[in-house]
């Protein structure tokens, strides 16, 4: 798999003036707190971390059934079918993360996140068709979205400050004030880029074809199944 450079988008949209220096350079800074984190999983689990692109925006989830409500999503794991009609997994995480985070918030969220990719592997390995469930209102999503993944208790066991945060941040879905109303007041606000997301399309269907074509390591599916 050809690797890509995290900082892709960003420079892109530097490029574009969609994002200037500052909004650049602290990207550009706090990407090894993301570094640091990846390294911090790998030694955990001896599981190689999937890609990761950081994208300069946020994402808004919104239902149509909750007037004025929206959510914020920060980060997200996205399996795409290649040319070879075999399964990438990437994870894609939403600059007013990495700008306003705190180390521990964005460990979490990467953490979250790895659950979420051997979920997909696993999936792959047991060549799983299932598709997720579509949700209508972002209550159910929160709920939906801890349903699909690994127990974090026994994929981080060795790091007791790791799994403390994330069942601070992840109790009844993904909660820091701090962060959002730095991202409502210095990203939102000011006008900086947004994506919207009807909460109805925020779910994940993999083709029986391509879970077949996509093979897994021997030895990365006998440390999955230790995790089960």
């Amino acid at each position: 798999m050809k690797k890509i450079d995290p900082l892709f988008k960003v420079k892109l949209a530097l490029e574009g003036k969609l994002i200037d220096d500052h909004i650049f350079n602290l990207i550009s800074k706090k990407k090894t707190i993301v570094e640091d984190g990846i390294n911090r999983i790998k030694k955990l689990t001896e599981i190689e971390f999937p890609q990761y692109f950081i994208e300069p925006s946020l994402l808004i989830a919104t239902s149509p059934l909750e007037f004025e409500q929206f959510s914020i999503i920060y980060a997200r794991t996205i399996p795409i079918c290649n040319k070879e009609n075999r399964i990438e997994i990437f994870i894609q995480l939403f600059a007013p993360l990495i700008i306003y985070g705190l180390r521990g918030t964005i460990h979490s969220v990467i953490a979250h996140e790895f659950l979420h990719y051997l979920d997909l592997l696993n999936k792959i390995i047991n060549v799983d068709i299932t598709s997720d469930t579509q949700n209508n209102t972002l209550f159910e999503n929160i709920f939906s979205d801890n349903e699909k993944l690994f127990n974090y208790n026994r994929v981080f066991k060795k790091d007791k400050y790791l799994t403390k945060i994330i069942t601070n941040k992840f109790e009844y879905g993904f909660n820091d004030e701090r962060l959002n109303n730095k991202s409502i007041k210095l990203w939102i606000q000011k006008k900086l880029p947004i994506e919207k997301l009807p909460i109805e399309d925020n779910y994940t269907k993999i083709s029986f074809s391509s879970l077949v074509n996509t093979e897994i390591e021997e030895g990365i599916k006998k440390k999955i199944a230790k995790l089960l």
